[in-house]
């Protein structure tokens, strides 16, 4: 009787067929909401308990006022009514990731759980926060390095302002349009190719520049924070995010002006740690 093989050696496993690199992450027409203002619920109970603790580490006190100037609505209102006014379910999902700068008002109500109840197929939740206005990158870039380590075959990413906390915050504007959600998730329909997130130091009026010669042909989509701080006559064809919004505002544009046809960069600018982030997205491949 001849010897066994050893298990793992050539002569006796066939070669594992190579597995296909994932293609690029797709968007669709990204969904947005702006709700109506309501007056928020005064600070109380659970939230008052959670938002003393916290601030104290900061040797403050919650500010009623300050939360009673908010626009009412946390992320589950948020999210609610983005997917009520959907046309249609979104495709199953197996990945979501909540994108944001200030926390949810509700300590007791969770978002993740609400939404993996909500969405099809049952999704896995994270929250990305802590990077301003660069946080919906980050989420991309993520998600994109997910997909191709085949983590993760179907996610989104839902980026949210809500501006009602009990403290000051210098980023963060009440007033029309300063709530707000984005969906970003491949629909089904005309959809764009991430090709490249980065972020990097730079001068925002120099970064303008660079962009426009480096990509002469591509529609750029500024948020608020790198808008404010163009020189209008270098920047006339700069489509400019919503002047209130903060995390939502380079993203909301694309919901009024979609052209999957046309390569577009998104970007906005962190003045804090002084840093540009980009997205470039340009027509998708047919499937």
């Amino acid at each position: 009787m001849a010897p066994a093989t050893p298990l793992g050696s050539g002569a006796a496993t066939a070669a594992a067929p190579a597995r296909s690199r994932p293609g690029p992450l797709r968007l669709g027409r990204p969904v947005a909401l702006v709700p109506a203002r309501r007056e928020p619920a005064p600070l109380d109970g659970t939230e008052l308990r959670f938002f003393t603790d916290f601030l104290a580490a900061f040797g403050e006190r919650p500010d009623h006022d300050r939360y009673a100037r908010g626009g009412g609505p946390g992320f589950i209102d948020l999210a609610g009514a983005l997917l009520d006014g959907l046309p249609h379910p979104p495709p199953p999902l197996d990945t979501v990731v909540l994108a944001y700068h200030l926390p949810d008002r509700d300590v007791v109500e969770v978002a993740g759980c609400y939404l993996a109840d909500r969405l099809p197929g049952t999704p896995e939740v994270l929250s990305l926060a802590g990077q301003g206005v660069g946080a919906p990158f980050t989420a991309l870039r993520l998600l994109d390095r997910m997909r191709a380590a085949g983590h993760s075959a179907a996610g989104a990413v839902l980026v949210l302002d809500q501006t009602t906390v009990p403290y000051a915050d210098p980023d963060v504007r009440t007033g029309p349009g300063s709530d707000a959600a984005v969906l970003l998730h491949d629909d089904g329909g005309p959809a764009m190719e991430l090709l490249a997130v980065d972020e990097q130091q730079a001068d925002p009026r120099a970064a303008l520049r660079s962009l426009t010669r480096r990509y002469p042909d591509t529609r750029i989509v500024a948020g608020r924070m790198l808008a404010e701080r163009l020189d209008p006559r270098e920047s006339a064809e700069v489509v400019r995010g919503p002047a209130n919004a903060l995390c939502t505002s380079a993203w909301s544009p694309l919901a009024d002006a979609w052209d999957a046809e046309r390569p577009t960069l998104v970007a906005d600018f962190d003045p804090h740690a002084g840093r540009l982030f980009t997205a470039l997205l340009a027509p998708a491949a047919a499937r």
